[in-house]
């Protein structure tokens, strides 16, 4: 991928983590994990297995969209330095973002 597509992805990542129903739905992925991690016997040795592989995934997915988020400002800012414009134009474009 090039900046300008990472930078893009990043952009698109922010918006699912700012949408309501997104940040619910990871919330409730969080207790339903948490809460099958309690309900499974501590000498279930391949439940406590799988709920933890559950955890896992969860926090996975979260942390991959926010290194994707990342990811994407340092792409823009790679993109923005490169940039063949004058310093009132790039001025400009920073204040209207």
């Amino acid at each position: 991928m090039n900046d300008a597509e990472i930078a893009r992805m990043g952009e698109y990542a922010r918006q699912a983590l700012d949408n309501p129903a997104l940040s619910e739905a990871l919330k409730r992925l969080h207790e339903l994990a948490l809460e099958q991690f309690k309900r499974t016997d501590i000498r279930d040795a391949e439940g406590l297995k799988l709920a933890r592989q559950f955890a896992a995934v969860t926090d996975d997915f979260e942390t991959i969209l926010k290194r994707m988020v990342e990811g994407g400002k340092l792409a823009q800012l790679n993109l923005d330095k490169h940039r063949d414009e004058g310093a009132a134009r790039r001025v400009v474009r920073k204040v209207l973002r």
